[in-house]
């Protein structure tokens, strides 16, 4: 697959961090990029579409979390393959490791550069031979 026609799925609750991240996204490449403040409206996108990638934070608004998401996309058989990346200011070595336990891919610690998040999202898509 050709990096331009990887589908990201960005869930978090801050509309400036969606913007933020899609941009950054954007920036080296990555234009299918779908965005979703919920849980529930992201489990609502990956019914309906095919995803290569999310990037996730931890905390969102509402009863479900990432942790919650990652959970849901590692337990259904036709989303385990889809790499996952909580993005969090937490970082905590208790919360790596719980999200490592469950199956994160990478983790990104907020605030956000632009290398940063292009090197964990090119690392998990040669990880996952999206790329």
């Amino acid at each position: 697959m050709i990096l331009g026609e990887v589908k990201v799925l960005v869930v978090e609750d801050v509309e400036a961090m969606r913007v933020q991240i899609k941009s950054l996204l954007r920036t080296f490449g990555l234009p299918k990029v779908t965005l979703c403040d919920s849980f529930r409206k992201a489990a609502v996108a990956l019914d309906e579409a095919e995803f290569n990638l999310i990037l996730c934070d931890w905390h969102l608004e509402g009863v479900n979390n990432g942790m919650d998401l990652l959970h849901h996309v590692r337990s259904v058989d036709k989303l385990k393959p889809i790499g996952f990346i909580m993005v969090t200011a937490e970082g905590t070595r208790e919360m790596v490791i719980e999200a490592v336990k469950a199956g994160v891919d990478d983790y990104l610690l907020k605030p956000l550069t632009t290398a940063q998040i292009q090197d964990k999202v090119y690392g998990v898509l040669l990880r996952k031979k999206v790329l």
